[in-house]
């Protein structure tokens, strides 16, 4: 059972977000379900997961720096951001 600490957190945490209603085309809301269920998140979740991601892709293309996907210290996917 929750305890007034944790009620408290989580309506001090309630009151900072902000919420987005989202247009999605039909293909972006199935992966954005798949993605979730997969990760055994919930949609709300992957998306910030999502933006954050973006968020440092940015910052560190910024800085001169690349995206990429690597396997055995080898790049085998470059990610290019719009």
């Amino acid at each position: 059972m929750p305890n007034a600490t944790s009620n408290t957190s989580e309506a001090h945490l309630a009151q900072k977000r902000k919420r987005l209603n989202l247009d999605l085309a039909p293909a972006a809301y199935d992966l954005l379900q798949q993605l979730a269920a997969d990760s055994g998140k919930n949609m709300a979740d992957v998306l910030r997961t999502g933006l954050a991601l973006y968020g440092i892709a940015q910052e560190e293309m910024k800085k001169g720096r690349r995206l990429g996907i690597v396997q055995d210290d080898k790049v085998i996917k470059e990610i290019v951001l719009p």
